[in-house]
Formats: C-alpha cells, sequence, structure tokens
C-alpha cells in the first residue's frame, strides 16, 4: 500500500487537509535545498511544503545532489536547480471545482522551462526521476496521453475500494504549477508569474515540440540536447532535406532541364 494518499479530492483532503478552509497552507513547513536552487534567477532559500510530505522532499533532493555527487555545476548545467513552484493555492486549469495538488503542498515543479506541458518526457533526468519514485512521488512525465515532466506529486494513483467512478478521477490533465509560489519565501516580491510553455522563446517551444514528438516514437534521447543544440539539429536537418531533395531532382531530370527550369522561373 502506498504511503501517500490516492489522488482523489476525497483522499487527498483527508490526508493533507481542505484546501477550501486553507487547512494545508497552515501545514507548510521550509525544506531547505541541500544545494542552491533559482527561481527566475534569484536564489532560493527555502520551499513550502506540507509537513507531511517535506520529509519525501528532502529525502529526494538529497538523493538527487548525492548522485551528482554534490556538484553545483552538474546540476546547474542539466537545470536540476532550476525551481518552478510548489504550494500555491488555486484549482487545476481549466477546472471549476477541483483543487490542484500544488494547493495541497504536495507538489513541486522543476525547470518549467524545458520540460513543459504535453512534450513527452521533457528534458528531466533520470535519477531525477528515479529520486523522488523512490520517495513514492508520481511524475507527470509518466501521464497517459499528455505529459508533463515537470511536475512531482507526493500522491497515490493504486486502486482502491472504491466505486469506479472514483477511482478513475485522477488529475490526468496536467497540474504543473509553473508560477511562483507568491504568499512564500522563495518567491522575490513581485515577481511575475513563472515560465509556461505558451511563454517560452521560439527555439525553447521548438524544442518542447520536438522533444515531444521524438518521445512519442522512441527518440526520447533527444531530451537531453540543449536548446542551441537541437537548434543546430533542425537547422542541419532543413538543410541536409534541401541538398537531398536538389540533389534528387537533378539526377531524375538531369542538370541542364533544371538548369532552363530555374532560368525560366527563378532567374
Amino acid at each position: 500500500m502506498s504511503r501517500w494518499p490516492h489522488d482523489d479530492p476525497a483522499s487527498l483532503a483527508a490526508f493533507y487537509g481542505d484546501p477550501a478552509k486553507d487547512e494545508p497552507g497552515r501545514q507548510l513547513v521550509p525544506v531547505i535545498p541541500p544545494f542552491q536552487m533559482y527561481y527566475e534567477g534569484q536564489p532560493v532559500k527555502q520551499i513550502q511544503f506540507h509537513r507531511k510530505a517535506a520529509g519525501a522532499l528532502k529525502a529526494a533532493l538529497e538523493e538527487i545532489w548525492e548522485h551528482y555527487g554534490r556538484d553545483q555545476a552538474k546540476l546547474d548545467a542539466l537545470r536540476i536547480s532550476h525551481y518552478s513552484g510548489a504550494y500555491n493555492h488555486r484549482l487545476i486549469r481549466g477546472s471549476a471545482d477541483r483543487w490542484s495538488n500544488h494547493a495541497y503542498g504536495a507538489a513541486i515543479d522543476l525547470d518549467a522551462e524545458h520540460n513543459g506541458f504535453n512534450t513527452g518526457h521533457g528534458t528531466m533526468p533520470q535519477p531525477v526521476i528515479d529520486a523522488f519514485k523512490r520517495q513514492g512521488a508520481l511524475w507527470g512525465g509518466d501521464y497517459r496521453g499528455r505529459t508533463d515532466p515537470m511536475h512531482f506529486e507526493f500522491c497515490s494513483r493504486e486502486p482502491i475500494a472504491r466505486p469506479l467512478a472514483l477511482v478513475g478521477d485522477v488529475q490526468a490533465d496536467g497540474d504543473s504549477d509553473g508560477q511562483g509560489d507568491p504568499d512564500v519565501d522563495q518567491a522575490p516580491q513581485g515577481s511575475p508569474p513563472g515560465p509556461s510553455p505558451s511563454a517560452t522563446g521560439f527555439f525553447s517551444r521548438a524544442r518542447n515540440w520536438i522533444v515531444g514528438a521524438a518521445s512519442g516514437v522512441g527518440f526520447g534521447g533527444l531530451g537531453a540536447l540543449t536548446d542551441w543544440q537541437i537548434a543546430v539539429a533542425l537547422f542541419a536537418f532543413i538543410f541536409l532535406s534541401v541538398v537531398c531533395t536538389v540533389t534528387f531532382v537533378i539526377c531524375f531530370f538531369g542538370a541542364e532541364p533544371v538548369r532552363v527550369w530555374v532560368r525560366k522561373h527563378v532567374a
């Protein structure tokens, strides 16, 4: 049996408290990361998390820190240190009555810029995923259909002895935060909302689309590439496609007919 509540409103509220009454918000405790984390480039001193899940979050972060040899530069290069939000008293986006797992103080997002909603497995390193899963957390990259690879949540989707309608009542629509925690210490006062897939630059959006498409056909390894590497690969692919197309046309029709056609229609 999982140590975490089933991912349905009744189980979550019974375990973490009712967000409508701000019960989770009164049970938050600070989790101090073992390595330096950043929110929109600003250092994060602590992460406010539900007291029942704070120890598990701390343990996952400690395992990540140890796995990478306590090397801050390596964590920065992999963007593991890019914090994108935890506690946030809000509903699931698009829902009129369903609370986000962030509202229970039981979910955290990492590197939202490169792990946007519906981007396959994104770029989340496997050791990070494994560290959270060892604490019983669910990873948004495992969602069926639309994925949310930035997102980790301390709840369960194991079958429970409840009516079938409730067993299937899970947050499979992507529960990522993508915003800061405006009421806690680590979010700078007056900070604008954090990055979301629609707010990133062109190459980040193109990168997320390419990685998501590649993950869907078994090429999840592209997620390890950075934005500029994806851009170089994309331009190289386009260039090679043009060269191959031109070469094929010349070989098929002959150089002289192609030259005549170009002079007539292009020159």
